[in-house]
Order: structure tokens, then C-alpha cells, then sequence
């Protein structure tokens, strides 16, 4: 059976009230097996229902008969939101929204007005001014119609009909500009808005970019194929002015990520009409006058608010304190932290990182700080491949820990060449990736060693590398520097362990300094090859 067939000829048949229900009934079941949601049903067929004769009540009847027949598994209607459909906002789409200090789960797409046959008429009056001559068609077709907006916003009673004449298949299409005007005195109808709309977005992105980017909007409209065009606010005066702005408008669209249509450019573009079905689905208002009120206020906006620094931020954004960052090792390592260990040459720090990677790795302790288990990256710019790994195997027998934990990530790197700006690229590569394909989210980057491996290497080219990684991953990054190093540059960590060899007794005093955890001094300790061991 044509599913979409029945429903068409329900849609452009006039019934009598006794054929009305079971008519009603035939285009629902059509619905439901078109995978309609009920929902959707009920919006787009009821108005038709409603004016066959039937009431509201038998209406919703009808379509729950229709919905809930054998097969039928029908709709839980306690998940269907009241005010709005919920946007299923990607990752990207919700860090975009927060940016600007916007929740994204109170945001929603309103279900069509009760009169969302109206939508036209709706859009002509905050759109366009008395005088204003439009064009519009049902899509696909080469005929277009021109019409002084009067004529139609002066048929409101009879425009439900009106508008179902327009329904079909390809649904029917307006043009964004007046095509003339008796009352202008210039041509400025010509150049008041451009469309934006991309069919490579879902319409949750596009919504989440026009709200972000705070877009001069005179309408937004459903399109009925799961995009939404935005009506902005171009304003401009000739031809020349309006090039400048839509140019304008486009490159910070693409700028911030969104995939623009350059197709749509053009002033006499012909975009989707409210209030008409597009094979069987509404194109319809999404909302009126949204974000900035005009062109110059939003161009002013996009100067203070996109100029890819961080935005003032009220501390009223943060009522309540939020949770404490996930912390690595107790009392001196928390996620998205720098920590460094810093000591004398040949003092042991190297083997004494492979230690703190084990320990963090399998939630053991470390010289008594206990640490979670968690997943650790190890840069190894040292050592070849084989050296390195029977040192860690030396250090996890002597620690008795497990030199095979599948939390341990390894890198080798000796003899790759990288500058520091390359090799916070690659690792937030590597990172980012290891996330998304082979579930391992590395909270802690062991790197060793940090700075004569790589070229054009200081102190300022490090750090700018390390806050790189954390600010794009949120990893801790560990290292260590020979004392000498660490004196020469300023590295700023959020953790400093310091080592003092003790030459009486062959014994060392760790120092810790930490912004966020209590500092500690003298604590001794000695040097049992392969590991620090605690004073006993």
C-alpha cells in the first residue's frame, strides 16, 4: 500500500462529519507505518480533522485507536515534552552554547502553534512593510504567483484553505526580499534579509549556532526536512552594502564551524513558506525576532563576544561551587594540572616517573600517597623501545606491581624530531583519538624527558606546549627537569617536587609546593635502586 498516498488524499479530501472519524482513522494508521510519530500525527493531521467536523477529543481518540492496534507499539506519551521537542545537542553543539552562557537542556524547538496555518501571515507582519510586493510558489514547479501583501494578510479567515492549496510534496517557497514595492522610496526592500540554512547540519546544530552566534533574526522557520532557515537581518541599502554583510555574515558563520551554503546568497533567494505541508510534514515558525534586534547591534556583539578571548564572567554563573577537579594522586595531583619533579642529574627521576605511571595506572601508592587508578600516556624520548620497557618491568618487580596494565599507554619517540608546538599537536592528537576509538581517556601524560628531546625548545615554548595539551584534553601532564633546568626557566607548574640529595647518609628530602594542596617539607627518603623507598 501507497502509505503516503492515503495520506494526501485524506489531506485534500473535504469529508462529511460521518466520514470524517474513519477517514481520519485510515490516514493515521498511514502515519503511524510512514514512521510518524504520534506527535507528529496529531498536529498535522488533526487541523484537517478539526475542520472536517470532528472535536479534539475524538481526534485524539482516533489517532491513540490508530496508534495502538496490533504492531502498532504507539507512543509513551509521558516522554513527549509539552512545551517542545528536546534537542539532542552534539558535543560540540553544548560546549558552543556554554560558551555564550547558555543551558543547552533548556533548550527546545516549540511544537507548531494551534494556528500554525496562520504562520504566513505571521511572518508578512514582522517581516515586511505595507506596500511590499512578494513572490512565492509551490516548489519545484515553474510558476510563481506575485502578490501586494495586503492581499494576503487580509484574508486571515479564509487562509487555512489558502494554505492547503499550497500542500505537496515539495512543499511551496517565498521569497526572502520583497520583489517590489509602491511605498519605498528607494530599493532598500530589495536588500533587508539573507537565509541561512545548511543541509549537511541537523537541525538541533543549526539552532544551537543561530542561538550561540546571537544571529539578527526576523524569523526562523522549519523547512519540514529537518533544517531550520533563519531569516537574518541584513538591512542594507544597495547592492554593494548588502555583498559586504552577507559576506561578512557567511565568513563568521564558517569561522565558528558552521557549514555554510554559498548557494543562498543571492537577495531574491526563494526560501520554505510557512504553514504548508511538505510531504506531509509542517514547515512552520520556529520564532519571531530572535537574538540581536538589528544588524549594527549584532556586528557591534560579534566585535566584543567573538574575538576568540575569553568573555567576562560573573560570578552569579556559578551558584552553587562546582565539583572539585577528579583527583589523581592525593594531596599533590589533580586532573588538568602540571607537575614536575625536579633533582640533581642521575638522581633517579626517570625511573622514579615510571613508578608514579605504574602506581597511577593500577590505583597504588606512590612513596605513600595514594593514587586512582587511571589511565597514563607515557612519552618515552629517552630510551629505545626495548630499554625502556625492561625498566619499567625492573620497577614494577621491585614495586610489585603489574608491568602489563592495559592502563598504561606507551609512546616512543627517540630520534623523532618535533617542535614543542608539534608535539602538543600530536598529542592531543593521540590523546583525542585513543578517547574516541580505543575507549582510553589518558587523564594523566607522562613525558620524559620534556625538553632536549624536541628543537626550539625554552622554558616559554614548554609551557605554552603544556597548557596546549591540558586546555584541549584535560590531562595532567608530569615531568622532570635537572635542577639547574628548572632554576633557568619558568615553568610555572601547578606541582613542584623537589629532590636534595643528603650527603651524610645517602639519603634525599622530597619537598612538595603545590596552588591547590597543602605543602610539605623534608620528607625523607632513599634511593633503593630501581625506586625511592620511604624512611622506615
Amino acid at each position: 500500500m501507497d502509505y503516503k498516498q492515503v495520506i494526501y488524499n485524506y489531506q485534500k479530501t473535504q469529508y462529511s462529519p460521518l466520514e470524517a472519524r474513519e477517514a481520519l482513522y485510515r490516514a493515521a494508521v498511514a502515519a503511524f507505518e510512514e514512521n510518524w510519530t504520534f506527535m507528529d500525527t496529531s498536529f498535522q493531521l488533526g487541523d484537517k480533522a478539526l475542520e472536517d467536523g470532528l472535536d479534539k477529543e475524538t481526534i485524539e481518540y482516533t489517532i491513540r485507536r490508530a496508534f495502538s492496534q496490533e504492531k502498532r507499539m504507539g507512543e509513551r506519551e509521558d516522554n513527549i515534552p509539552k512545551s517542545g521537542q528536546s534537542l539532542d545537542f552534539d558535543e560540540e553543539s553544548r560546549e558552543l552554547l556554554k560558551s555564550q552562557h547558555i543551558d543547552p537542556d533548556a533548550l527546545a524547538i516549540p511544537w507548531p502553534a494551534d494556528d500554525w496555518r496562520k504562520d504566513l501571515v505571521k511572518l508578512i507582519d514582522a517581516a515586511f512593510q505595507p506596500g511590499d510586493i512578494i513572490e512565492f510558489k509551490v516548489a519545484e514547479t515553474p510558476n510563481t504567483h506575485q502578490e501586494p501583501i495586503e492581499n494576503i494578510t487580509s484574508q486571515k479567515d479564509k487562509i487555512n484553505k489558502i494554505m492547503r492549496n499550497l500542500d505537496g510534496d515539495d512543499g511551496a517557497l517565498i521569497t526572502i526580499n520583497a520583489i517590489n514595492s509602491t511605498s519605498a522610496s528607494d530599493e532598500s526592500w530589495k536588500y533587508r534579509y539573507a537565509v541561512v540554512d545548511s543541509n549537511r547540519m541537523d537541525l538541533s546544530k543549526q539552532l544551537a549556532f543561530y542561538k550561540a552566534l546571537n544571529l539578527p533574526c526576523v524569523a526562523l522557520v522549519n523547512s519540514g526536512a529537518n533544517t531550520v532557515q533563519a531569516w537574518v537581518k541584513i538591512e542594507a541599502t544597495d547592492v554593494t552594502e548588502y555583498t559586504e554583510r552577507i559576506d561578512f555574515l557567511y565568513s563568521t558563520l564558517e569561522e565558528h564551524g558552521f557549514k555554510t551554503d554559498p548557494t543562498l546568497k543571492n537577495h531574491s533567494q526563494m526560501v520554505r513558506m510557512p504553514g504548508v505541508l511538505r510531504q506531509g510534514k509542517q514547515q512552520y515558525l520556529i520564532g519571531l525576532n530572535e537574538g540581536a534586534q538589528n544588524w549594527d547591534e549584532w556586528r557591534e556583539w560579534v566585535n566584543f563576544s567573538l574575538d576568540g578571548n575569553p568573555m567576562v564572567e560573573l560570578a552569579s554563573y556559578h551558584s552553587h561551587a562546582p565539583a572539585p577537579e577528579n583527583i589523581l594522586i592525593d594531596g599533590m595531583l589533580s586532573t588538568g594540572q602540571f607537575l614536575a619533579l625536579v633533582g640533581p642529574p642521575k638522581s633517579g627521576k626517570s625511573l622514579s616517573l615510571i613508578n608514579m605511571a605504574l602506581s597511577l595506572a593500577q590505583g597504588g601508592e606512590w612513596l605513600g600517597y595514594h593514587s586512582s587508578a587511571s589511565d597514563v600516556l607515557y612519552i618515552n624520548f629517552d630510551l629505545s623501545k626495548n630499554a625502556f620497557i625492561n625498566r619499567i618491568h625492573q620497577v614494577a618487580i621491585a614495586t610489585e606491581l603489574d608491568p602489563n596494565s592495559v592502563k598504561l599507554g606507551l609512546i616512543h619517540l627517540r630520534g623523532y624530531d618535533f617542535t614543542p608546538d608539534e608535539m602538543a599537536d600530536f598529542l592531543v592528537r593521540r590523546i583525542k583519538g585513543a578517547q574516541k576509538y580505543e575507549q582510553h581517556k589518558y587523564k594523566a601524560v607522562v613525558i620524559d624527558p620534556i625538553g632536549h628531546a624536541m628543537q626550539e625548545a625554552t622554558a616559554t615554548t614548554i609551557k605554552q606546549m603544556v597548557d596546549k595539551v591540558i586546555s584541549a584534553t584535560g590531562s595532567s601532564i608530569i615531568t622532570a627537569f635537572s635542577t639547574a633546568d628548572f632554576i633557568t626557566g619558568n615553568y610555572q607548574p601547578d606541582g613542584l617536587l623537589k629532590l636534595n640529595s643528603n650527603t651524610d647518609d645517602n639519603s634525599f628530602s622530597l619537598t612538595g609546593l603545590f596552588k591547590e594542596f597543602a605543602n610539605f617539607t623534608d620528607k625523607k627518603i632513599f634511593w633503593n635502586y630501581p625506586r625511592f623507598e620511604l624512611q622506615s
